[in-house]
């Protein structure tokens, strides 16, 4: 059986050298963050989908800006990838985003194993596991100097 491709958008929030992220944790694989974001509704842009799943799993209002990364996910069984059905792939899109308002409200969708959101300090980047790890350098880079040379393809990871 052959899965559709699961279109991903998520929205890299950066305050001074932190970068907000969702932390999650599952029984079998424990802690690990990711950026907020989500599935690609049909009829849904990637900047609208961006948006509310932003929204959705933090409470914060974003306005999106540039493409920063597009990643793919091909679930391998094992890690935290185990977490997908086989055959899973996943083809994820990283917008740097920024706040649209100052207020926080409460995250109303947040996902399965979702349990808080948290402004993480680039030092602490490479002690967390950060999903997808190919992440972790692009986003270090990025919260040093906020600089982007385009959108980059960070291959399967």
């Amino acid at each position: 059986m052959t899965l559709p491709v699961r279109f991903s958008a998520n929205g890299v929030l950066v305050d001074e050298n932190r970068v907000l992220l969702n932390h999650l944790r599952h029984e079998r694989t424990g802690d690990f963050y990711n950026v907020p974001g989500g599935g690609v509704r049909l009829g849904e842009s990637l900047h609208e989908a961006t948006v509310r799943e932003v929204s959705e799993e933090t409470g914060y209002a974003v306005t999106v800006d540039e493409l920063l990364w597009i990643n793919e996910d091909v679930a391998a069984g094992e890690g935290v990838g185990s977490l997908f059905p086989p055959g899973f792939h996943g083809l994820n899109f990283f917008f740097r985003c920024s706040l649209a308002g100052p207020a926080l409200a409460q995250a109303h969708e947040a996902d399965e194993f979702q349990i808080g959101v948290e402004w993480v300090d680039a030092r602490s980047l490479s002690t967390i596991q950060l999903l997808p790890p190919v992440l972790v350098p692009y986003l270090e880079a990025f919260l040093a100097d906020r600089t982007v040379l385009g959108p980059t393809y960070l291959g399967v990871g």
